[in-house]
């Protein structure tokens, strides 16, 4: 959500960076150092390639940093990422069914719940992805068809200037005052599911009973600013004090808050906050080696490259190994003992019919 960079909800495609030459005498230096396994690892995979999709924007940043390019470093292996959000990331599964030209998808776990019962993706070995054994099991989905890498949270992300306190209440969305200053997510990802949700539950519904978060949801148009899909566009508005209000991912605001602006994210809403585990998945029929594909995974799940990615954008890690200290990246993650005030989803439910609440997501608040 910078300026440069496309945002999560925009889809294209990049390749990354080729490594520099190293100098002999460093290279030297670094097999001297390197164990015989990994220095054998590089041998395997040099001159092998891995296409991988994931997001865009500061999301695929934050990836490339803590898991790509350490990743290539260690293995020898080219990695080239695809990116596209969830929703694209469905259909690229689907449409590349007979020739497959991706080797790992990052996606939420709705693209595996949504994906698998079609057979379109292969089962994962954990024997060979060692650091599921740090995992907890609710991050292992459908018996390996996918695997929890890190998780995200939608609740409310509140403007500091106006609000002296926390709203503890998802009813702040609604509340007439803010009339045209409120910001919510668009209709492709999870963070909309969420809301209806939310919505159907402050009016007597739930998951199974949406038809009261329709209802619910039509109260909000007055309020409504815009669809968050420019993030650091929101995050000057929320500044400006255009918007006051918004129900997003929260770890989203990362940079506006090192900055100082006035927003900040509240997990403590007696309705309780919606967690989504991203998930790494293989579809079948993948070009590469399935040995190569796994190992990728297995350094997403890593405690390294979870803790670089907790505090590189404050995603929840699912690595029960890591850490996290400083006081301003816990105030903005979710961590497994947290998991307390989590709305259950349930997303193989959510899976069958989320493209018709998509059409009447935008049909209630567009039309």
């Amino acid at each position: 959500m910078r300026s440069k960079t496309p945002s999560r909800r925009q889809q294209g495609r990049r390749i990354t960076r080729r490594d520099f030459l190293v100098t002999s005498a460093v290279a030297a230096a670094g097999a001297i150092a390197a164990p015989t396994v990994l220095r054998a690892q590089t041998k395997k995979w040099a001159g092998k390639t891995l296409h991988v999709q994931f997001w865009s924007g500061p999301e695929g940043d934050n990836i490339i940093k803590h898991v790509v390019d350490p990743f290539k470093a260690e293995t020898g292996a080219e990695v080239v990422v695809d990116y596209g959000n969830t929703a694209a990331s469905i259909a690229k599964i689907r449409a590349q069914k007979n020739d497959p030209q991706i080797d790992v998808f990052f996606l939420d776990d709705i693209g595996v719940y949504t994906t698998a019962p079609e057979g379109l993706l292969t089962k994962l070995d954990l024997a060979k992805i060692p650091n599921t054994k740090d995992l907890d099991p609710q991050f292992v989905v459908l018996d390996g068809l996918g695997v929890g890498f890190f998780t995200y949270t939608d609740s409310l992300v509140y403007n500091t200037t106006y609000f002296k306190t926390a709203p503890d209440s998802y009813e702040a969305l609604f509340d007439p005052k803010l009339k045209d200053k409120v910001g919510i997510p668009a209709s492709d990802g999870m963070d909309a599911m969420k809301l209806l949700i939310a919505s159907a539950r402050l009016n007597g519904g739930d998951q199974k009973n949406i038809e009261p978060g329709f209802k619910k949801l039509a109260t909000l148009k007055p309020n409504l600013h815009s669809f968050i899909t420019d993030f650091a566009a929101a995050g000057e508005l929320m500044k400006s004090g255009d918007l006051l209000l918004m129900f997003h991912a929260t770890y989203l605001w990362k940079e506006q808050q090192a900055k100082g602006y006035p927003l900040r994210p509240t997990f403590k809403v007696k309705e309780g906050v919606y967690t989504t585990p991203a998930c790494a998945t293989i579809p079948k029929g993948h070009p590469a080696p399935q040995e190569l594909a796994e190992a990728f995974i297995n350094k997403s799940l890593s405690a390294e490259a979870q803790t670089g990615m907790a505090q590189g954008l404050w995603y929840g890690p699912t690595n029960s190994k890591v850490k996290v200290d400083d006081p301003m990246i816990r105030a903005n993650l979710v961590m497994p003992e947290d998991f307390k005030n989590m709305v259950p989803v349930d997303v193989p439910s959510l899976a069958k019919v989320r493209q018709e609440w998509i059409t009447r997501y935008d049909q209630t608040l567009k039309g």
